[in-house]
């Protein structure tokens, strides 16, 4: 292209059939305007480029802080679950410390384990006066559950022993004799006394209770019948075996409601009174051993 050349733009108005309009331009500045031109096209597709870009991430950004505020809500109302399980946990440690304490119960390393535990210090962050990140709060609440569970075990392990011993112990009440197996009174204590056969010193190792002949015996607590048959001067006797290491025994009877290897109960009838074998009249021969040892039968014959 010459230096004198010269680049020319016609300018149509409308479809009026008028001339159109002519404009001259050197070739600098129209090299000049079509640079500018497709300067301003690049910047234009690099702006709207960004803008897209902009509202991608504005819209990503505005779904974060709405995901932020969900978690944020439902952390809260998790830390206020975990607070009142916390709650639960320590009204059943004090509720485990008051059942010992009733029941009298020392549990073996009791102390050394409530003392890893007992419900825990509580969700704390819950009432604090400085704000909280999720971030932190989803630790605290994370690091507690984790010694939540801690403590339930402790607690579940401490109310399996409480349970035990009560079961044992209510176990030993029902197998120790507690009752008259046989309402009368009493002809001849425990202990030393004149036999009424030889006429010397002897020693009684039961009770001897009379009542009209045939009167029913009853059971003076749970056990299982291990022994009914003659036995010398006992005549017809009974023995039960409460566990436990107690043993009763029943002589002179005039027979037997029970069979040898059949559980009883506290208050079931096993034999009826009688006045067989070394007798000098109807009566009950009633003996309590424990640990093979004769222990006075009016101990165990509360009522």
């Amino acid at each position: 292209m010459s230096p004198k050349s010269r680049w020319t733009i016609l300018i149509f108005k409308g479809n009026d059939g008028s001339s159109p309009r002519k404009i001259k331009l050197s070739p600098l500045i129209a090299e000049i305007l079509l640079v500018c031109l497709i300067g301003l096209a690049i910047f234009s597709a690099y702006s709207g480029y960004r803008l897209v870009t902009m509202r991608t991430q504005f819209s990503l950004l505005s779904n974060l802080k709405k995901e932020n505020k969900d978690q944020a809500r439902q952390l809260t109302v998790l830390a206020k679950k975990v607070s009142y399980l916390d709650q639960e946990v320590r009204e059943l440690s004090a509720y485990n410390r008051h059942l010992s304490q009733v029941a009298n119960i020392t549990l073996k390393g009791r102390e050394g384990i409530i003392g890893i535990g007992g419900g825990g210090g509580g969700v704390s962050l819950l009432s604090m006066n400085e704000p909280i990140s999720e971030k932190m709060l989803a630790r605290a609440l994370h690091s507690h559950i984790k010694d939540l569970d801690d403590n339930v075990k402790i607690e579940e392990e401490i109310s399996k022993r409480l349970l035990a011993d009560l079961e044992r112990r209510r176990s030993i009440m029902a197998h120790t004799p507690s009752i008259w197996p046989l309402r009368g009174w009493l002809t001849s204590p425990f202990g030393w006394r004149i036999s009424p056969f030889t006429g010397k010193k002897e020693f009684h190792e039961g009770v001897d209770i009379a009542a009209r002949y045939g009167s029913p015996i009853y059971a003076p607590a749970d056990g299982i019948v291990t022994f009914y048959g003659r036995n010398g001067g006992y005549g017809n006797f009974l023995i039960i075996n409460h566990g436990f290491g107690i043993v009763t025994r029943y002589g002179h009877l005039k027979g037997a409601c029970v069979k040898v290897g059949q559980i009883v109960h506290r208050g079931q009838k096993i034999a009826y009174e009688g006045d067989t074998g070394r007798s000098t009249g109807p009566h009950l021969h009633y003996e309590v051993l424990v640990n093979g040892i004769h222990v006075n039968p009016k101990r165990y014959m509360l009522k």
